[in-house]
């Protein structure tokens, strides 16, 4: 069990592999125990904000889509939308790509979308972000083809940085403007206290695209959907 989580009313949450399975929608068990909570729920991820609405089942939420870079509260009111990536940023990205692909044993299939312009982050999936999830679960479940990938080609940038996401996924986005900086964002705009807010999620590992929330609130790490289910059940759960 979670020691002092009663102090906490704010609950920040990633999205894939932490409160759902990577691109399905939640479990009916959790969406049941973040229902019942009385405490203000936010789920950041690196998906779009309709693809957060589709995997949550419309949960009453603050949801931070593109790393935060989105924002939209619970009644679906549109709070920020930063600025896109420019064509040099853009150039970047796509060079640092181009370098990966080199290295694959297959060729990238452009019906499974591997590589995604979300506006203010460029989503590039090796195996494609829209594959089939049992085809994704399988291709790179200990991010050791990820992590070779990037120590093979560090990614090089004055202004952006790239991060592991999801369960097959590298996140280009901005230094300036990611998960930790989006929820400082979104805690200052309500005036919230950060003693008082805790982020779950399953890549706060080095180099993982929840890292950069560690120092800016409190951080729970989990490994999959269950797991979170069974610390929030433990700690808020009917007593």
């Amino acid at each position: 069990m979670l020691l002092g989580m009663n102090k906490y009313k704010h609950l920040f949450f990633d999205m894939d592999l932490t409160v759902a399975p990577a691109r399905e929608p939640m479990l009916d068990s959790m969406q049941e125990l973040l229902e019942s909570l009385p405490h203000d729920l936010i789920i950041v991820s690196g998906s779009l904000v309709d693809q957060i609405k589709y995997q949550s089942n419309g949960l009453r939420a603050h949801y931070l889509g593109v790393n935060g870079n989105h924002a939209t509260n619970e009644d679906n009111d549109e709070l920020w939308k930063n600025p896109d990536l420019d064509e040099q940023h853009k150039a970047e990205v796509h060079a640092h790509i181009k370098k990966i692909t080199a290295e694959l044993e297959h060729d990238l299939r452009d019906d499974w979308h591997p590589i995604e312009d979300r506006g203010s982050q460029i989503t590039f999936s090796p195996i494609g972000n829209r594959a089939p999830v049992d085809i994704k679960k399988k291709y790179d479940p200990d991010r050791k083809k990820r992590e070779q990938w990037l120590l093979t080609h560090p990614f090089a940038s004055e202004d952006l940085m790239v991060k592991i996401g999801g369960s097959t996924s590298f996140d280009y986005i901005h230094k300036e403007r990611h998960k930790g900086s989006n929820v400082k964002k979104l805690i200052d705009h309500y005036g919230w206290n950060p003693d008082e807010c805790v982020y779950f999620g399953d890549g706060l590992y080095p180099g993982g695209n929840d890292e950069v929330v560690i120092g800016v609130i409190d951080t729970v790490p989990v490994v999959s959907h269950s797991d979170t289910y069974e610390k929030l059940n433990a700690a808020f759960g009917a007593k």
